[in-house]
């Protein structure tokens, strides 16, 4: 048997074209991983509060690079706490409230929303929505000094529009997103301020019948009771057509 030899020049050429071959198909790597980089882009999306003249209503605005018509749920929040949390036996557990929350829509890579903080309660003072609870637990509540006001993209909630147009929402990648505990990706961004609580009051709202029991009024489920009848009152006499006279020739038949 003879056994093929091949002359050093050619045996150079043949390490040449391998290491050419190779670096080619590294390149084209190379290319296609920076063209799925550029087609992915980072999801954007700002807030900004500020007081909007009135005691207790607050303007919130800003811009996002998600589509036209996708849905941001904006609330603000107060954090509360007991003063004794060990008697909860859950020290990671920390109510809070909301004060107003409101859905809006992109439009234009733009979106705005108003907030009212306060409420007017029953005797015309200003107060909060945790401030309402009139039980032992809302009245042992410690507000804290401020209130976070937050924007939320949730693409699992998103409703179609008006024309019954689905929003195509895009894959969500970059800092502001975050996962919940079943692995679902959403987008939040929060801004904190320091509040105080509401002060002063107003003239209390007037309670109409039909704001009573949840529109029922107050005695809706009562039959409305009869006035008492006298003991020495002689029952109706009953009427009756019934007589012993003969009949007219006008009554028999024909």
């Amino acid at each position: 048997m003879f056994c093929q030899s091949y002359p050093p020049s050619a045996l150079k050429m043949r390490r040449l074209s391998f290491f050419r071959n190779w670096m080619i198909v590294v390149l084209l790597l190379l290319w296609c991983t920076s063209c799925s980089f550029q087609d992915s882009e980072d999801i954007n999306l700002t807030l900004n509060a500020q007081a909007a003249g009135r005691p207790g209503l607050y303007s919130l605005s800003g811009t996002t690079n998600l589509p036209d018509q996708s849905q941001i749920t904006v609330a603000a929040i107060r954090d509360l706490r007991f003063p004794d949390q060990a008697v909860y036996r859950d020290e990671s557990y920390s109510p809070y409230s909301i004060l107003d929350r409101q859905v809006v829509r992109v439009e234009d890579g733009k979106w705005q929303a108003t907030l009212n903080l306060w409420q007017v309660a029953p005797d015309g003072y200003f107060r909060e929505a945790w401030q309402l609870d009139q039980s032992p637990i809302g009245d042992s509540l410690q507000p804290s000094a401020d209130v976070s006001f937050v924007a939320l993209f949730d693409p699992q909630g998103q409703l179609p529009t008006v024309e019954n147009q689905t929003i195509q929402t895009p894959e969500l990648e970059g800092q502001l997103v975050r996962f919940t505990n079943e692995g679902q990706p959403y987008v939040k961004v929060t801004q904190s301020q320091r509040i105080p609580l509401p002060t002063g009051r107003k003239t209390p709202p007037v309670v109409k019948p039909e704001d009573r029991n949840w529109g029922w009024g107050t005695q809706r489920y009562e039959l409305p009771s009869k006035p008492p009848t006298p003991g020495n009152v002689r029952p109706p006499t009953l009427k009756t057509e019934q007589t012993n006279q003969p009949l007219l020739p006008s009554e028999f038949l024909r």
